[in-house]
């Protein structure tokens, strides 16, 4: 989750009460979404490049919760969960940084439905992909589907 989220010198910067988390918009690779109706909350996967920096904002039990964050995250990817009030002014950053990106109506998320010839996957978007792919290669590129 986060409290506040802006766009900076070609950053996506997403910031919490413990830190900021910096993601170049060059670095991202590929953006899925998926739609968890009926209650209005989305999954976002991110996949970048290069490395989310983290930068822990003051106070020492800040840079304890930074640190363990460093040490427990894949710091190539994000895969959250938010409410529809909170992904909204994330995607409108997206799209604004990377101009490519598909917009999206969270209101159809419903009827979402991505066929790429030989899979089906139902309320799921491919929001952006840098190379152009498809979302069950999207998957297997990043380990989350077998093929």
């Amino acid at each position: 989750m986060f409290d506040k989220c802006y766009a900076e010198d070609h950053f996506l910067i997403l910031e919490n009460p413990f830190l900021k988390e910096k993601i170049a918009f060059n670095s991202i690779d590929d953006i899925v979404i998926s739609s968890q109706f009926p209650s209005r909350k989305y999954s976002l996967y991110m996949f970048f490049s290069q490395p989310v920096q983290y930068e822990e904002k003051k106070g020492w039990w800040n840079k304890i919760i930074c640190a363990v964050i460093n040490n427990n995250n894949n710091p190539y990817q994000i895969k959250r969960s938010y409410y529809d009030n909170e992904i909204e002014p994330l995607l409108a950053l997206i799209i604004k940084g990377l101009p490519e990106a598909e917009p999206l109506n969270l209101k159809d998320s419903l009827f979402w439905r991505t066929d790429d010839g030989s899979n089906v996957f139902s309320k799921m978007k491919v929001m952006y992909s840098r190379e152009k792919l498809l979302l069950a290669d999207i998957f297997r590129k990043h380990g989350l589907m077998r093929g």
